[in-house]
């Protein structure tokens, strides 16, 4: 059974994936971060051992700063003038 701060650090997360996955430089990478956050925390929804809910929360975590580095990465590439050329 999830606790209060479980359920705040969850929520924190799942907003926090959302919001990130608009920073992608694509419609299509944006979709895609979209749909997959909304697919791994339903699957996680129905999840009652403490250790599993645990290791959901990190690797939505690690998802998170995987976004933001590939966000910031991507929106330097696009951005970039010489892009078409290579």
């Amino acid at each position: 059974m999830s606790t209060p701060a479980t359920r705040s650090k969850t929520l924190f997360l799942y907003r926090k994936l959302m919001r990130s996955a608009m920073k992608m430089p694509t419609p299509n990478r944006q979709n895609f971060v979209i749909r997959k956050t909304r697919t791994e925390f339903k699957a996680s929804i129905l999840l009652t051992d403490p250790d599993e809910i645990n290791e959901a929360i990190r690797l939505a975590d690690t998802n998170l700063d995987t976004v933001l580095v590939q966000a910031e990465h991507l929106t330097k590439l696009k951005n970039d003038p010489n892009y078409d050329e290579i």
